[in-house]
């Protein structure tokens, strides 16, 4: 599954839309709960866990791809 669809489906919104400078300001929906949802998803995914800092430091489509190729990730 695609880190586009991911986000698609937790912040229900169109693929197409999902670029790395999109922010969590930008999405009225990500909230602290979808924050988790995201994060749950993307780790059973990809099959890593991030740590609490990366979880914390996690604002932007772009945040989430560089964390997820910091652990080997396979975008």
């Amino acid at each position: 599954m695609s880190l586009e669809k991911i986000f698609s489906e937790v912040f229900v919104l169109p693929e197409s839309s999902i670029v790395d400078s999109l922010a969590l300001s930008d999405i009225p929906t990500w909230d602290s709960l979808a924050h988790m949802m995201l994060i749950v998803r993307l780790e059973e995914t990809y099959q890593i866990q991030f740590s609490g800092d990366e979880i914390a430091d996690i604002k932007s489509v772009g945040d989430v791809r560089s964390a997820l190729l910091a652990h080997g990730a396979a975008l």
